[in-house]
């Protein structure tokens, strides 16, 4: 007969509720859960406890994505407030409740016991639970939140034998979650160690990337339903001579988390108004170049000015540059963001949602933003031919974005039969691989301007 174990926990959690604060732990002022020291010396009585009646850990770290954005845009009492509420709902977690720890800034840690029979049910049930949760928006002082949040998991016994190490691989998927763009959980694996060592190797090499000469920018053309070049879509690539191929999502979020992401982006603003005048002198005139946008541009102080002397440097029309930016970028920087789109959709640049429909808030956006354009997201389109659903969903959209005055381009348009049924439904643009393969600005030629393969 199996030993029943009462959790050790749950009643140090209902008195951190009570506030009867334990002499031996020292309690974080702002969220009121125990800190680091206090986390390391519950997880190794948790190990010992498992150790002795046969039962794993589950542990987990939770980090806010992108937290100095919040700081930045609506200030550290706003942030300070969010964190609180984090805070409290993660202690309010049926099965998590007995160990939450304030592990650093905007870090949390969480473990549980669970059973070794069936550990790997229990514990998908356990990070489904705090996924869900962790993606709930939040009321912060009268204003929506939603928290996304990056999760790194590992396990007594398989991932170590000391809560030291636990942590310490926790960490590690943590940064996996991270380095692939946030907002996911990614459990420890041992190959993940490897993973590490490149990411570790490509954000010291975006300390010298613009002056290295290894980021390259190239085009996806991008046509109206007639068959006609309306412009292209820059897509950053970086060659590094000792890890190869460097793709923008490895890339990029380390970029934005080390602040560099604000002169690559006006590298890439540069370049593509430079190629767009240089094309333009071979005869692809009244083109439109399409720039993706990260919100950490958005929220720099000087990148008006900085977009407009680009503009001026490259003798660039405002109407022929278009900044795309994200839903997910939005969210995460609010009404200042907002803000500056305004004031670049007044001098004449364009504005284009990208990625529409992957799950984010996105008609409350669709009335907030000064939009002239919008993405549809390559997953619809994927599926139009064979499903009704997709096939609904995007034809309603089209005539959903048209009745309020917005253009649409699709995405991913890989096949004839998709074409022909977004020139049915009144698409605007198009842009795939039928259409035209990304390509570096010597392969640009005038035979571009009519589409040869449909």
């Amino acid at each position: 007969m199996e030993m029943e174990v009462r959790d050790p926990f749950s009643q140090r959690a209902a008195s951190q509720r009570r506030g009867n604060v334990p002499a031996d732990q020292v309690y974080d002022s702002l969220t009121g859960l125990p800190g680091r020291k206090a986390a390391f010396a519950m997880l190794a009585r948790a190990v010992s406890l498992a150790r002795s009646c046969n039962r794993g850990v589950l542990t987990a770290l939770v980090d806010m994505d992108r937290f100095y954005l919040i700081n930045e845009t609506r200030g550290t009492a706003f942030g300070d407030e969010a964190l609180r509420q984090m805070a409290n709902r993660l202690c309010e977690l049926t099965h998590w409740s007995g160990s939450v720890f304030r592990l650093s800034g905007n870090a949390f840690l969480l473990f549980r016991l669970v059973k070794m029979d069936d550990a790997s049910i229990e514990s998908d049930k356990l990070i489904e639970e705090l996924k869900k949760t962790a993606e709930d928006w939040l009321e912060v002082r009268g204003q929506n939140l939603q928290p996304f949040c990056s999760i790194g998991v590992s396990s007594y016994p398989a991932d170590g034998e000391t809560a030291e190490r636990l942590v310490r691989h926790a960490e590690t998927a943590l940064q996996q979650a991270k380095a692939a763009g946030g907002n996911q959980v990614v459990v420890y694996a041992e190959d993940g160690a490897a993973q590490i060592l490149r990411t570790e190797a490509i954000r010291i090499a975006l300390r010298t990337v613009l002056q290295s000469d290894e980021l390259s920018l190239y085009y996806q053309p991008l046509y109206e339903v007639h068959g006609r070049l309306r412009g292209f879509e820059a897509l950053l690539r970086w060659q590094h001579p000792q890890l190869g191929l460097i793709m923008p999502e490895e890339f990029v979020p380390l970029a934005e988390l080390n602040g560099q992401i604000v002169d690559i982006g006006e590298w890439v603003i540069r370049e593509a108004c430079g190629m767009l005048n240089r094309t333009g002198a071979r005869g692809l005139t009244n083109m439109i170049i399409s720039v993706n946008l990260s919100p950490n541009q958005l929220v720099s102080p000087d990148f008006v000015r900085s977009l407009q002397r680009i503009l001026e440097d490259t003798a660039t029309s405002a109407a022929g540059l278009e900044i795309e930016i994200t839903e997910r970028s939005m969210i995460d920087c609010g009404e200042k963001a907002c803000a500056v789109l305004g004031q670049l959709r007044d001098l004449g640049i364009r504005i284009a949602l990208d990625d529409f429909g992957i799950g984010y808030a996105s008609l409350t956006y669709l009335r907030k933003l000064p939009l002239h354009t919008l993405k549809l997201e390559t997953s619809y389109i994927r599926h139009i031919c064979d499903q009704h659903a997709d096939s609904a969903i995007v034809k309603a959209l089209i005539a959903l974005m048209h009745e309020l005055g917005l253009e649409v381009v699709a995405e991913g348009v890989e096949h004839e039969g998709q074409l022909e049924l977004l020139k049915q439904w009144g698409c605007d643009f198009y842009q795939g691989y039928l259409l035209g393969m990304p390509m570096q600005e010597e392969a640009i030629g005038t035979h571009l301007l009519q589409l040869q393969s449909v």
